[in-house]
């Protein structure tokens, strides 16, 4: 079983995260927007990788795009991340397996504050949703949420991707307080929210 720190880097790179195969070795990318994400990426991301690869990632930042990356050529890294079930090239999400058993919360913290999101339903209102290609890890994701007494919509189809919402205001409080978010604009986006700030 992978440990929580691991576990979280397996959910972040399932989330934003990219392994590209160069001449000599391989790339290992997290994508983020550079205004909402720049904060978590470098001072939650980067340190977290060091903590368990002793790899240092490098920042870069597209020019003409809101897009930043972490990035670092690693081979040996890049292997680890593919035997926990992180393809090396294209990531077809439909087919993404876990390989390994992962701590439950922490996984999901490296998914959701990558690609999750928190939305006003009305008024003071919040609904926090989790949508991606992979129906499998959705599946995967919700079975563990109901698991810690929550209760996630059905999954849904939503164009080309699955989605699913946790509505039940003491449940998105709840899913705070146990899967402790690391990404400043999701607790951000909730405290404007409760606070019915446009």
């Amino acid at each position: 079983m992978l440990t929580e720190e691991e576990s979280e880097i397996r959910g972040i790179m399932f989330g934003d995260g990219s392994l590209s195969r160069t001449e000599r070795s391989v790339q290992i990318a997290i994508t983020g927007n550079k205004f909402d994400d720049e904060i978590y990426l470098l001072r939650h991301v980067r340190p977290l990788f060091h903590g368990v690869f002793g790899l240092e990632l490098t920042s870069r930042y597209r020019r003409g795009e809101n897009t930043m990356d972490l990035y670092r050529y690693s081979k040996e890294v890049a292997l680890t991340l593919q035997s926990w079930g992180m393809p090396i090239g294209l990531k077809k999400l439909e087919n993404l397996i876990l390989k390994l058993a992962v701590e439950g919360r922490s996984f999901i913290r490296g998914v959701f504050d990558t690609d999750g999101s928190v939305y006003r339903k009305y008024g003071p209102y919040a609904q926090i949703q989790f949508k991606t290609v992979s129906k499998n890890l959705m599946s995967f994701i919700r079975d563990k949420l109901t698991k810690l007494g929550l209760h996630p919509t059905r999954i849904r189809p939503d164009e080309t991707k699955h989605r699913f919402l946790l509505c039940r205001q003491k449940e998105v409080e709840t899913f705070f307080r146990l899967v402790k978010p690391s990404n400043p604009k999701h607790l951000e986006r909730l405290k404007r929210i409760r606070l019915s700030i446009p």
